[in-house]
């Protein structure tokens, strides 16, 4: 396992330290918003849900230890998976890092991912209701994806490795699902 310092660095690309740390509290909010949104969306369904924190730390602070893993360990109607909370905030694209997907693979986690929810990561509940659609990406399709879409590094991603996948495929890989719940 690499040191923590190399870790961090390559965790936190071309961000200053300050920057990432803003970044993690940001986003672990929203991820907190979502799961808590998925679990209303869920009941309104006649869905019975529990979740509860599972990845190394969802406090929104910089931790020393890292992993790639899922953030939430979620049973709903009695069955049990890992979620790893996705967010894209625009309607035709979604976009992964291969070594994330490759690690959610190996654990055997699902991603609940959101789009269209428009750039809420400092306000969440600025979500545009309307045009956000989710869904559970499960870890057989997320085998297909890094298999199938092509490979190729994204600057938006600190130079990462990432695959892209169009809106025309989200159809092929999970069931759409629009807000119920969201005012």
């Amino acid at each position: 396992m690499p040191k923590y310092d190399d870790q961090l660095n390559y965790r936190r690309d071309t961000r200053t330290k300050k920057q990432f740390e803003e970044d993690i509290k940001f986003r672990t909010a929203k991820e907190k918003f979502l799961i808590q949104l998925f679990k209303k969306e869920m009941v309104a369904r006649g869905h019975t849900i529990t979740y509860r924190s599972y990845g190394v730390d969802n406090s929104g602070k910089l931790v020393k230890r890292a992993t790639c893993a899922p953030d939430y360990r979620v049973i709903i109607d009695g069955v049990e998976q890992l979620l790893e909370i996705k967010n894209s905030p625009v309607v035709d694209k979604w976009t992964f890092k291969v070594h994330n997907l490759q690690q959610y693979v190996k654990i055997g986690a699902d991603i609940l991912i959101f789009w269209g929810t428009g750039y809420i990561d400092k306000s969440p509940k600025a979500i545009k209701c309307k045009q956000t659609r989710f869904g559970i990406l499960l870890s057989k399709k997320i085998q297909h994806i890094l298999k199938t879409y092509e490979h190729y590094q994204e600057v938006k991603f600190g130079n990462k490795i990432c695959i892209k996948i169009e809106k025309k495929d989200f159809n092929l890989l999970l069931d759409i699902e629009e807000l119920i719940t969201c005012d």
